[in-house]
């Protein structure tokens, strides 16, 4: 099964996203637009995982999930990969956060290549994919688009409560996700208590290893 683990998005953004990409479709190009209720932020892909590892990669997802707070992200710009001379997907960027996710992105590859699990050999870049480019007929229309509403959604807030793990079923009317597992960030209460938890076991001998003569 193929398998990736994401942040969601909520249904307000979602929407949002969804009237950005009606704005963006009067031109003879092309292009296959993701179905907005789709939409994520992909923080890992493993491709196909086999059914008795799946467990394996929720664990490795629950673990460095419970290391992060739930935490907020500002989306940002419109952008293309590889260039507005050749674009080839669409995408919104994250502004501010994307230090934070990074770091999250990381921890996961890290994780999951010590088990066994394939790494990419690209860095890892925080974007929401709007649409794949197929054909480019107007290509000067299209840029023309995007350029002016880029700045559409910039500056919207989401905030980042949960890890998801999802399977992707390619099918002749497109992907299906289902979500296998969704694992809560940590909120600052929890982090909190177990400072404390910690605290309070250092004053009673319990924080630091001790040797003996």
């Amino acid at each position: 099964m193929r398998i990736f683990i994401a942040l969601e998005l909520p249904e307000s953004i979602r929407e949002r996203l969804g009237q950005l990409q009606e704005r963006l479709k009067g031109t003879e190009n092309r292009i296959r637009w993701v179905d907005p209720s789709l939409i994520h932020l992909t923080m890992k892909f493993l491709g196909e995982v086999k059914e008795k590892n799946l467990e394996k990669v929720i664990q490795i997802a629950q673990n460095v999930a419970g290391r992060f707070p739930v935490s907020k992200m500002k989306i940002g710009k419109m952008g293309v990969f590889p260039s507005f001379s050749s674009p080839r997907v669409i995408w919104v960027g994250i502004e501010e956060g994307k230090d934070k996710l990074e770091t999250l992105a990381a921890e996961l590859e890290e994780k999951l290549g010590q088990e066994g699990f394939s790494r990419s050999s690209r860095k890892w870049t925080s974007h929401l994919t709007l649409a794949r480019v197929k054909v480019l007929k107007e290509k000067e229309r299209l840029k023309a688009l995007l350029l002016q509403y880029c700045k559409e959604v910039e500056g919207i807030e989401v905030k980042v409560k949960s890890l998801s793990v999802i399977k992707s079923e390619i099918t002749p009317q497109g992907a299906i996700y289902t979500i296998l597992e969704r694992i809560p960030f940590k909120t600052r209460i929890e982090i909190r208590k177990e400072a404390i938890t910690y605290e309070r076991r250092k004053d009673e001998g319990f924080g630091d290893s001790q040797t003996s003569d």
